[in-house]
């Protein structure tokens, strides 16, 4: 027996044209596939001079119709983390999701309990790796552009997570040669900070400058280029419970920025999730494009 959304006996199947038995399978996938988009993440994180986003719907109003809003996307892509990685989910959820092909920017979906007491409301079961969807409003938020609920306690308002597929796998960290390749503004995202953003990122070679060691806290990194940029290790994450490396070490994290300041065009960071995203290992080879 072959099923297609019901009981197509095979017998009857085969006796079908090919076109029409190729348009049944098509209608078949096409039912139990994710929902379609026409926004790509990488897309969705255009800015201006300013580090303002410049996609359409992020400027557009949520509107009388939250089901039909011009503000309103949706959006696939693996999970970076689980939100209880980064926040205190008993009061916030957040999620930062890196697109696939085509394409691989990133985006984070951010909600809290502080505009709305009805909580918990979204899953707790994200892990890093998985394939998720989220169908929400977009809006600019101190140099990008995260999936929100627009501060609002309005049922339309309320974003929807998705899970595709658990265990789908990260994706490879995307390389930064050095801090100077990322700790600046570059409005066309070839170069600079906003070419990482909301993305899974690796630096190496990195040295501990300022700051004080602990979950939750900023601390300021260097390398050989004499550049420096910020580390936030996760208020959620196991740092008390280590000491901060003494010598050289690479760091995985996710790439973000958090500039309250307008023009939003500065104060990019690395958000490290956990201790073991620090690796002590000898140094990697040196990228000589960022020390010329």
């Amino acid at each position: 027996m072959f099923f297609v959304r019901g009981c197509l006996c095979l017998s009857v199947f085969s006796g079908l044209s090919v076109l029409v038995r190729v348009l049944l399978l098509a209608l078949a996938l096409a039912a139990v596939a994710p929902l379609s988009h026409a926004e790509h993440i990488w897309d969705l994180e255009a800015v201006d001079s300013n580090g303002a986003g410049t996609h359409p719907k992020v400027g557009a109003p949520p509107g009388a119709d939250p089901a039909n809003s011009p503000n309103r996307v949706v959006i696939s892509g693996i999970a970076l983390n689980s939100p209880a990685e980064l926040v205190d989910t008993s009061m916030q959820w957040q999620a930062y999701v890196q697109g696939e092909s085509p394409g691989n920017g990133g985006i984070a979906a951010w909600a809290g309990i502080f505009y709305n007491p009805a909580w918990p409301r979204f899953p707790s079961d994200i892990l890093p790796g998985d394939r998720i969807q989220i169908d929400g409003f977009i809006e600019d938020h101190n140099g990008k552009v995260n999936i929100t609920e627009r501060h609002s306690a309005a049922p339309g308002m309320q974003f929807t997570v998705t899970k595709l597929a658990s265990g789908a796998g990260m994706p490879a960290p995307e390389t930064i040669p050095c801090v100077a390749a990322c700790n600046f503004f570059d409005q066309t995202r070839a170069t600079g900070g906003e070419k990482y953003q909301a993305r899974w990122c690796k630096l190496s070679n990195a040295r501990i400058v300022s700051g004080e060691w602990g979950a939750g806290n900023s601390i300021v990194i260097t390398d050989d280029n004499v550049a420096t940029m910020t580390l936030l290790l996760s208020s959620q994450g196991d740092f008390n419970s280590h000491s901060a490396p003494a010598e050289t070490f690479s760091v995985t994290g996710i790439f973000d920025q958090e500039d309250t300041e307008f023009p939003c065009t500065s104060a990019y960071r690395l958000w490290v999730r956990k201790y073991s995203d620090i690796n002590l290992a000898p140094a990697s080879a040196r990228d000589w494009e960022c020390y010329e």
